[in-house]
């Protein structure tokens, strides 16, 4: 086991442990550490206490979530490469610990486990993202302490339902409680103050109010295999803020699109980028439209990968109106975005209008989670848009056409 450092989050948890709660809800700011420090709770106590066949069970809304998030910390925290522990079954992602007991991770899609056997406890890791049907069933097969944490982007039914009962001992946290952080992390948090709703969600672990998020989506399993679907990408570029690529597969007749991340990371250039749209299987054919700002790096690429590559129609980045026109429009589509996908899923969660001073909803999206959205936005109306029969769409409406 790797050396083992706490931040005050671990610290209330374990106390918190001590009066034997039902459950111990963790509303959070980003970077606060609570996923880090729950399991790191969890992986103390269940070799302490625990007996053979005592489960243990994370969950979250995907397994591709799941692998980037908890599963990764959990790794971190054993301090070596969990493929090369013994303990570890990597086909049923449980590790069995040397008393006998488990610690299993799975989905909230797998229905198969959230209706299976009993456990012992229950993490649900973004339980914002879980529905409480789903949250419930877990809960009734649950015998002891249950841990839940989440970003208070809006109201849901942990706050309403659980956090209210005498039985729930509820634990605050925001970056300011990781002592573990870097200065340029702290920085690049506390840089966002100005975006109000973001800083009072992500920066003080407070209740927002996310409301109005621009893109509508279903996630999937996985690209449909349909050569009838017309392929494009989209790219927009970053450095200091990631870069996003993702993959489409457009149905244009019934306007629906199906979208797979392919690159979203940051301090990528442009020799990262053509690495990842060679790997990533870019063909040579296929469309790629980029951020028309940057039309050297445009060319770059192009050389490099002897793709398509394009500067998109953009609308020049002044013009609210041209680029809100291109939303709406974006709007008119059904959009599926497979479960792997987890950066562009999170940016579109969290996609909205900026707001005023006063209030009132302005031409211009939260920059922060604009990056995915907009990588779907260039690829999908640079290549489609004007090359359709007008009546056939419906544009302005948030919800898409059914």
């Amino acid at each position: 086991m790797a050396d083992m450092y706490f931040t005050p989050v671990f610290w209330k948890i374990a106390k918190a442990a001590e009066s034997h709660p039902r459950y111990i809800s963790m509303p959070g700011g980003t970077r606060s550490g609570k996923t880090y420090a729950i399991l790191q709770y969890l992986n103390l106590v269940i070799p302490k206490v625990d007996k053979p066949g005592d489960v243990t069970s994370v969950v979250s809304e995907t397994l591709p979530h799941l692998k980037r998030g908890a599963i990764r910390d959990f790794e971190r925290i054993l301090g070596h490469p969990l493929s090369a522990d013994k303990h570890w079954n990597a086909s049923e992602n449980v590790y069995t610990y040397d008393n006998g007991a488990k610690l299993e991770f799975f989905s909230a899609d797998a229905s198969g486990k959230v209706l299976g056997p009993a456990r012992k406890r229950l993490f649900i890791n973004e339980c914002n993202h879980i529905e409480y049907e789903t949250a419930r069933q877990l809960f009734v097969r649950t015998t002891g302490l249950i841990i839940l944490d989440y970003n208070p982007a809006a109201t849901f039914w942990a706050i309403e339902i659980i956090e209210p009962r005498e039985n729930c001992v509820v634990i605050r946290s925001t970056y300011k409680d990781n002592s573990f952080l870097t200065k340029e992390q702290v920085d690049e948090i506390e840089a966002n103050q100005n975006d109000r709703n973001w800083w009072k969600v992500y920066g003080l672990g407070e209740l927002g109010q996310l409301e109005g998020t621009i893109y509508e989506f279903t996630q999937i399993d996985k690209l449909p295999e349909d050569a009838r679907l017309k392929e494009v990408w989209g790219l927009d570029f970053g450095f200091r803020d990631p870069t996003a690529i993702v993959k489409m597969l457009a149905d244009t007749g019934r306007k629906i699109v199906y979208v797979q991340q392919k690159a979203y990371r940051s301090n990528m250039d442009n020799n990262d980028i053509s690495f990842e749209l060679r790997q990533g299987g870019l063909p040579s054919h296929v469309n790629l439209w980029c951020d028309a700002a940057e039309p050297k790096s445009i060319k770059e690429i192009s050389v490099a990968t002897g793709g398509k590559i394009k500067a998109c129609d953009k609308g020049g980045v002044t013009v609210g109106s041209k680029r809100r026109h291109q939303i709406l429009w974006v709007q008119g589509w059904r959009i599926y975005i497979t479960k792997d996908s987890v950066d562009v899923i999170r940016a579109m969660r969290n996609y909205i209008w900026e707001k005023d001073a006063n209030g009132n909803e302005t031409d211009v999206p939260v920059h922060k989670w604009s990056h995915g959205p907009d990588a779907i936005r260039y690829g999908l109306y640079s290549e489609f848009a004007g090359k359709e029969n007008s009546g056939n769409y419906t544009i302005g409406f948030n919800k898409p056409r059914t």
